[in-house]
């Protein structure tokens, strides 16, 4: 069975209030002024010293979600579910799929495992692994390859992009889900669903791409 339009609107609020109660913090909150010290002066895209990695988030426990829980979550919405073109559906459940895989594990800057993982990394793994598409490394990088997207034409798959840092230039990444929500690898709350029209992701979005055919 297939993540419909609502059937995926459902699962994602779900994950939403999900993700939030199991990391204890909200995804809308701004970098502490400590973390933000730290991360302008090692440079968010810079990863070649392994010494400055620091994990900002300690959580305990992932959702525990495969493939035959999805499908059965899908089955049940199936009367909710429209038709979509076979190939474009296949690619949402498989990114889906990844994106769930990913769900909660622990930000860690320049991480790129599920130990820990930063916003880029993140969104390179689940394009790679998911789709096998492959984007650069860092925001910075990925935010010049792929189509300009407005933000009214937003899509599932859709690399948005932000300037967290306040520096004029993208410093933070996700990947768009559905109806105002994307997921990302947050320094204060690990891989976790957010809203795009949260004071703090409103503010400090710049623009979006897609990479997806």
């Amino acid at each position: 069975m297939h993540f419909g339009k609502r059937a995926l609107s459902f699962l994602l609020i779900s994950l939403f209030g999900l993700s939030v109660i199991i990391s204890g913090c909200s995804s809308t909150q701004n970098l502490s002024k400590i973390e933000e010290e730290a991360n302008l002066k090692a440079g968010v895209n810079d990863y070649s010293n392994s010494k400055n990695l620091v994990a900002t988030n300690t959580l305990k426990e992932k959702v525990k979600i495969d493939k035959v829980n999805l499908e059965s979550i899908s089955s049940s919405l199936s009367r909710f579910v429209p038709s979509y073109n076979e190939k474009s559906t296949m690619e949402r459940d498989e990114v889906m799929y990844k994106v769930i895989e990913y769900l909660n594990t622990p930000y860690l800057w320049g991480g790129t495992s599920k130990r820990g993982i930063d916003c880029s990394a993140f969104c390179q793994a689940v394009m790679y692994q998911a789709l096998g598409i492959s984007i650069p490394r860092t925001s910075l990088e990925q935010s010049n390859v792929g189509i300009d997207v407005a933000p009214e034409d937003l899509k599932f798959g859709d690399l948005v992009f932000f300037d967290t840092m306040n520096k004029g230039r993208v410093s933070h990444v996700g990947i768009y889900l559905e109806d105002g929500y994307f997921i990302h690898s947050g320094s204060k709350t690990g891989v976790i669903v957010a809203s795009l029209t949260s004071d703090f992701y409103s503010r400090t979005y710049l623009k979006a791409k897609r990479v997806i055919e």
